[in-house]
């Protein structure tokens, strides 16, 4: 679960930029919210409006990147870069970026921050917090920070019991979570685990559904390649049900995979029914929305299955207005979300506005300076719960609106 995250210097937000799912008790009692076992209250849905390049996709770039630096990054090359680039006006650009998360764990709320540039981690920790009955106190378990002279770290994980040695395997371009799993570290499987629930649509160059990104399409493979495994017909009996209520006549879908010498080919027929009969259509010929809800839907379901967050752009592209409300749904209820997934989404189809609290929409926008601002919207003052936020909104009385 997450309960807020932050970035600094990190691509279009130069300045200090914070999103929190946590609400108090003014936030309506409905379902869109819930308890975790720590007690906090926590929204089930976040989603980010502005105009095009005011920096929602480089908002909702900050978890992807957190959770490939803290599970994935001991796969690159050691001294391949780091995929991240700071705020490039001024002289921010020379300054290191700076991210934070605090996340929840059975009931433990942990804190894990980086300080890092494009070639190295500066310095790195995870703490823990601990509620008693007078204050909130926290706990390090782990920290590296990097001697500027020796360009050595200094480590200290007497609370996390890395393996002897350890200290010979930093690197300075992978998280220490990352190392220590490949070294068979117990502890950190449960840090590794956490994030490896995240399921996400943005790469470190956008939203992979940008035709102007390379291999855009080999997403739609990978999203027919993962529901033609055994393992995951469950999912795409689901994926089925879904898409036969928002595709007229479309029933099912059946892949038929063959080994090649260089990998496999695939053979996708979709079944429509109309006037009780069913034609298989090869999957060239479905529509663009339709080809985007086989790999939203993907990702979705994962994470309504699993639990853990879906960090999703563009989520509306091909999507009539009322198909995006009802996959937004999908994370609101109860029967589909028994597990209190959470979704963290951009969008331009502002209806879903309707169906949003002050406390689950934030705003972005860019000033004269090129650089992005975000806050949610129960921090601009005068804002009433009962507002129309989505008459408001095109009206220009948030902001975060286009200047033509």
């Amino acid at each position: 679960m997450i309960h807020s995250f932050s970035c600094k210097n990190f691509y279009s937000f130069s300045d200090l930029a914070t999103v929190s799912f946590v609400v108090n008790e003014k936030a309506p009692d409905n379902h869109g919210y819930f308890l975790a076992p720590s007690e906090a209250r926590l929204s089930k849905a976040e989603t980010v409006i502005g105009p095009n390049a005011s920096g929602k996709t480089n908002l909702l770039k900050v978890l992807p990147f957190m959770k490939w630096l803290i599970a994935d990054s001991s796969n690159i090359n050691p001294t391949a870069p780091l995929p991240v680039k700071p705020f490039m006006f001024g002289g921010q650009k020379n300054k290191p970026v700076e991210l934070s998360a605090d996340f929840e764990i059975d009931g433990d709320i942990y804190t894990y921050s980086f300080v890092l540039d494009e070639e190295k981690i500066i310095s790195e920790e995870l703490k823990v917090k601990n509620k008693t009955k007078q204050k909130m106190t926290s706990k390090k378990i782990f920290s590296r920070e990097r001697d500027s002279e020796s360009k050595l770290y200094n480590l200290d994980d007497k609370n996390f019991n890395l393996p002897k040695g350890f200290e010979n395997s930093i690197r300075p371009n992978a998280s220490i979570v990352s190392v220590a799993v490949r070294l068979g570290h117990k502890e950190s499987l449960k840090f590794f685990d956490y994030w490896k629930k995240m399921e996400t649509n943005v790469i470190e160059a956008g939203w992979i559904g940008d035709h102007l990104l390379p291999n855009a399409s080999q997403h739609l493979i990978e999203a027919l390649d993962f529901y033609s495994e055994s393992k995951n017909e469950t999912l795409k009996k689901e994926a089925e049900k879904l898409l036969s209520r928002f595709d007229l006549g479309l029933e099912s879908f059946k892949i038929e995979k063959e080994k090649k010498e260089n990998g496999f080919s695939m053979n996708v027929k979709v079944a429509h029914s109309f006037s009780g009969r069913t034609e298989y259509l090869p999957m060239q010929y479905e529509s663009s929305g339709t080809k985007q809800l086989f790999i939203l839907l993907k990702t979705i379901l994962l994470v309504l299955a699993n639990g853990g967050v879906a960090v999703l752009d563009e989520f509306d592209v091909n999507l009539h207005p009322e198909i995006v409300l009802s996959l937004y749904e999908l994370f609101i209820h109860p029967e589909t979300n028994p597990n209190n997934a959470q979704l963290f989404l951009s969008t331009h189809s502002h209806l879903v506005l309707n169906e949003l609290d002050k406390y689950q929409i934030i705003l972005t926008e860019k000033n004269n300076k090129g650089q992005s601002e975000s806050w949610r919207l129960d921090d601009v003052s005068g804002v009433r719960a009962d507002d129309n936020y989505y008459a408001k909104y095109i009206a220009g009385a948030y902001g975060a609106v286009p200047k033509l």
